[in-house]
């Protein structure tokens, strides 16, 4: 087996592939990346046994068969070749080892048979849910935040993915604030969940990607995206995550959002975020609170603690009260929301200090956010 491939092609590869291989794997093949070769093309792939991630980058093949080698130590050789092109040997009959050269360097690395590699699960891509990865990774983005990272409710622990009705719903949960986005879709029918670590690796993947084909069953789901076949691109051809989805049944969010709320503002999303960040700085401890208090046409923000001081802003706004309401909050669970859109303004719903308040854009976008209660 020899490759001839572009060394920013395949670096760029590898990269795709070596954040979901642990630090400390359990088993060294976990820690190993497998690689095969056929026709044109140069597919590598990892696996942490929940979630594995494939990648294929054109490339000059001559002979065929598969080999497996550290990933993170391949990686680190060929970010530090200074060359055009790197090549890659391997011959069974040579010894267990994997010649990289490229400019004057050559490296020989240690190998494990590849059908030690674990298993990776097929999918039916052909009868995949197809869609824009741009789209796919803005309505990730949206909500994405609001997972649950408690290790004690791990059907939170992830974003629910919904296809009903020609519309594809996603919702992310940690029992204190709960963020859902939808989009209409051509086709699909199913919900699953998918794990947070899962959710990082797949915004990542999404960039730049053509289409991305989204297939699923009961234990996992699998996104294909597709980066184009242009030669002369420095981009893989395509990379294949298959990942675990949380078993169990999601919450009833529905009942979550409230049905009706009192007042209703229109405000600068831009102009509310930064405001919120602003004062937040002095909002130290565990529980940062920030204080909103809206009257008629203001609304003023403050915080204090004992370590940092106090601060204060006010908004003009168009919104007329017989009397004002004031409401605390985590900042946090204000300004990522803000933070995830790219709108001028949002609508923010409210009741009381008592009751769960609304940022909503348009008829796609809503986040739930509970208000802290403080004495």
């Amino acid at each position: 087996m020899k490759i001839i491939v572009n060394r920013e092609r395949f670096s760029g590869g590898l990269q795709q592939l070596t954040n979901i291989v642990l630090l400390r794997p359990a088993l060294a093949i976990l820690g190993g990346i497998l690689i095969e070769v056929a026709d044109d093309h140069l597919t590598m792939t990892t696996t942490n046994g929940d979630c594995s991630i494939c990648c294929t980058v054109a490339a000059s093949v001559v002979g065929g068969g598969k080999i497996v080698v550290n990933v993170r130590k391949l990686a680190s050789i060929v970010r530090a070749l200074s060359c055009h092109d790197v090549e890659i040997e391997f011959s069974s009959s040579g010894g267990k080892q994997l010649k990289i050269s490229g400019g004057g360097s050559v490296f020989h690395l240690p190998t494990i048979a590849a059908d030690e590699f674990p298993s990776i699960p097929a999918m039916d891509i052909a009868a995949a849910i197809r869609l824009n990865p741009s789209l796919l990774l803005s309505l990730i983005r949206r909500i994405s935040y609001a997972q649950s990272t408690d290790e004690h409710r791990q059907i939170l622990n992830g974003v629910y993915f919904s296809f009903a009705n020609g519309r594809l719903t996603l919702v992310a949960t940690d029992g204190r604030r709960l963020a859902l986005t939808h989009q209409e879709v051509s086709d699909g029918e199913g919900k699953f969940i998918v794990p947070g670590c899962a959710i990082s690796e797949l915004e990542r993947l999404l960039s730049g990607g053509k289409e991305v084909a989204i297939a699923f069953n009961a234990r996992q789901a699998s996104f294909y995206v597709d980066y184009g076949s242009d030669a002369t691109s420095l981009k893989p051809v395509g990379v294949h995550m298959i990942c675990k989805v949380i078993e169990g049944t999601f919450p009833n969010y529905e009942q979550v959002i409230p049905a009706t709320t009192e007042s209703r503002i229109q405000i600068s999303r831009e102009l509310f975020c930064e405001a919120i960040q602003r004062v937040a700085l002095v909002a130290g401890g565990m529980n940062p609170c920030i204080r909103l208090r809206f009257s008629e046409n203001l609304l003023e923000l403050s915080a204090s603690s004992t370590e940092y001081g106090e601060a204060y802003e006010r908004m003009a706004l168009r919104y007329g009260a017989e009397q004002a309401t004031e409401i605390s909050f985590n900042p946090r669970y204000l300004a990522e929301p803000l933070r995830s859109l790219d709108v001028d303004e949002i609508a923010f719903e409210f009741r009381d200090q008592w009751n769960a308040s609304v940022i909503r854009h348009c008829d796609n976008f809503l986040c739930v956010v509970m208000p802290l209660r403080v004495g």
